[in-house]
């Protein structure tokens, strides 16, 4: 497999059309991957500066690009349950004709948590567990399989990702 290079976009003190041109830019002079942030408010600089939304952000980019993968450096498992997720990523793999990638990750800045209402967890170690159960559980939902769990953190019944993505395995990071 040939070395790819991604470019980052932190899409906070940023308005949609800079952001969009800068992706576009990434695309034209060669980039492989465009990586968006999935962070509710902003985790750096003025808390309550504007900052756009990462799944809406990347379907966006998606319809003004045509060959650069895109995806979340790294959606926040704590913010959506493993089902959503599966089909957030289906659905961005759609409108992208293929070129999406799952980033996920924990989660971990606890202030966006407690701002909007989200469980946080008791800790590092169980938001670890969180992501430990929900990935699996991801991954067979993009694999096309029906999925009944009943788990520690999440419970799952009769649960069907359609339509499947359109890459026959769609990454996960």
């Amino acid at each position: 497999m040939a070395m790819g290079f991604g470019a980052a976009f932190w899409v906070q003190r940023t308005s949609w059309p800079e952001l969009r041109d800068a992706v576009r830019h990434a695309e034209a002079v060669g980039f492989d991957h465009a990586w968006i942030d999935d962070h509710l408010l902003n985790d750096e600089g003025d808390p309550d500066a504007p900052k756009l939304e990462g799944w809406t952000t990347l379907a966006a980019l998606a319809a003004v690009t045509s060959r650069i993968r895109l995806g979340l450096m790294v959606a926040a498992n704590t913010f959506r349950n493993p089902g959503l997720t599966a089909k957030l990523a289906t659905t961005l793999d759609h409108v992208s004709g293929g070129r999406a990638i799952l980033g996920i990750g924990s989660g971990w800045f606890a202030r966006e948590h407690e701002a909007l209402g989200i469980e946080f967890g008791s800790g590092f170690g169980e938001r670890l567990d969180r992501l430990s159960e929900a990935v699996p559980l991801i991954r067979r939902l993009l694999d096309g399989e029906r999925v009944t769990h009943a788990g520690r953190f999440y419970t799952m019944r009769d649960a069907v990702c359609a339509p499947r993505p359109v890459q026959p395995r769609l990454p996960i990071l």
